[in-house]
């Protein structure tokens, strides 16, 4: 399987967009997650707060687009049907998402698109605004993001550099707290965490 899997839903949301993206994780940030995997829609349980956080975003005019690793679909333990049920419960929960990406590969796939390499980012990037990063550079410095305002919202430190390789603010949330936990700050327009790739 080459490349991510993409659910696309930007014709189903509002046209109040102010041209930046927050990139989302999703275990661990909307959801909490499982070191077995969210394996059907059943096991997949809310952070609270998570519904009002992406509410918050919408207001202040982001697209949002989810980037979740799931090597559980190379591994043969389901099949893409599967990441589309569960994506569907996440937004009937949540409220539509404009864009969600899934890697299905392990670490040893070597794909471009598992965190924390920013395949799923860039792709995202293309879809909602016609645009991406074209290479990055690790050990240089971290690139210009396309809009100043976007983000990466993530619990590790995979999530922290596929963002930082697409020049996004990053804010790494505590697991069991989620998207919650640093919605007050990217409301506040904070900076964002530092983060470097290499160490």
């Amino acid at each position: 399987m080459e490349g991510p899997i993409a659910e696309v839903n930007t014709s189903k949301t509002d046209d109040n967009w102010n041209g930046a993206i927050a990139f989302v994780d999703r275990d661990g940030v909307l959801n909490y997650g499982s070191p077995n995997y969210i394996n059907n829609p059943e096991e997949l349980t809310i952070i609270p707060g998570a519904k009002e956080s992406i509410m918050s975003l919408r207001n202040m005019g982001y697209r949002i687009a989810i980037v979740t690793n799931q090597s559980a679909i190379m591994r043969g333990l389901w099949d893409e049907d599967r990441i589309h049920s569960i994506h569907s419960k996440l937004q009937e929960e949540v409220g539509t998402l404009d864009v969600l990406m899934t890697c299905p590969h392990r670490t040893r796939d070597k794909c471009q698109c598992r965190k924390p390499r920013p395949g799923m980012l860039n792709r995202a990037s293309e879809i909602i605004r016609g645009k991406s990063h074209d290479k990055v550079d690790w050990w240089g410095s971290k690139p210009e993001p396309i809009h100043p305002m976007d983000l990466m919202i993530g619990d590790r430190d995979s999530d922290m550099g596929a963002g930082w390789a697409v020049g996004a603010r990053l804010f790494q949330v505590d697991e069991m707290v989620g998207i919650a936990g640093v919605i007050d700050r990217i409301i506040a327009n904070d900076e964002g965490d530092e983060f470097n790739p290499v160490e």
